[in-house]
């Protein structure tokens, strides 16, 4: 079985300054695994060109063994996506919004409108449901992108912050749908710089620093790599491993064959 995500020596640059440098990361189906990093790390770089928003200077990335460069499509139904800032269209109510997105997604009609509901009601939505988008909180906000997300029951879900903004009861409701995804064998890659949430949430952390993958591995793992004991914490780890790095100078692949003409 493939891995749900491999990215190999991925670079990305803006203008002349690196994003990413060479990252190398692999999620398999059944895990959760958090991505985290300072400011200007490349995570939310790295999350673009895995969804399709970014093309890459040159590397592979492919999604249950599908290259997402030359198949920019095919992969895609499998695949869930909320944005760190997800823009909503607040003409819309909430109800006809995950309608949409339901159509978009090729759910059966006789399904989707049960489907709604259902989202609606889990999410605490429902008195809300035929009120403009507009009208509703941020946290309400953030709660309706991550349903879309989810509508069609992806394989493999892909958040770039998602609990900012939403009240505790709803980050809780969020995490335990995702350790459900995970135990039923979906594959979570989430990006957040709530350390403590990824230190109880996901199986695995890969630190990313300088568009780099510095280290990865399970809490105990990381804990014998940076010597922190047993009692270390992801946010010790973290700022052990940031502090130390040395900003790397590596220069691009120039290989015959790596980079993509566009």
């Amino acid at each position: 079985m493939p891995p749900a995500i491999h990215i190999k020596q991925l670079w990305k640059a803006y203008d002349g300054t690196p994003a990413l440098q060479g990252l190398n990361l692999d999620a398999w189906p059944g895990e959760i695994v958090g991505l985290i990093g300072p400011n200007g790390a490349g995570k939310t770089t790295a999350i673009k060109i895995v969804v399709g928003l970014l093309r890459p200077d040159a590397g592979l990335v492919r999604v249950f063994g599908r290259d997402v460069i030359a198949d920019p499509v095919g992969y895609k139904a499998l695949l869930g996506y909320m944005p760190e800032a997800p823009t909503l269209p607040e003409y819309l109510t909430p109800s006809e919004f995950l309608g949409y997105v339901g159509r978009i997604r090729d759910l059966p009609r006789g399904a989707l409108d049960g489907r709604v509901r259902e989202l609606l009601a889990t999410y605490s939505l429902t008195p809300k449901a035929d009120e403009t988008i507009a009208t509703l909180s941020k946290g309400m906000k953030a709660k309706l992108a991550f349903a879309a997300a989810v509508i069609h029951r992806p394989a493999l879900l892909i958040l770039d912050e998602p609990l900012i903004g939403i009240d505790p009861a709803g980050q809780h409701l969020i995490k335990e749908q995702l350790t459900a995804l995970a135990h039923s064998g979906g594959t979570v890659l989430v990006s957040t710089h709530m350390l403590d949430t990824a230190e109880r949430l996901c199986g695995r952390v890969a630190i990313i620093h300088h568009g780099q993958n510095v280290a990865e591995g399970n809490l105990a793992a990381l804990r014998e790599k940076t010597h922190t004991g047993a009692q270390g914490s992801l946010e010790e780890i973290f700022l052990k491993l940031t502090e130390e790095a040395m900003a790397p100078e590596p220069e691009p692949p120039r290989r015959r064959g790596l980079f993509r003409r566009r």
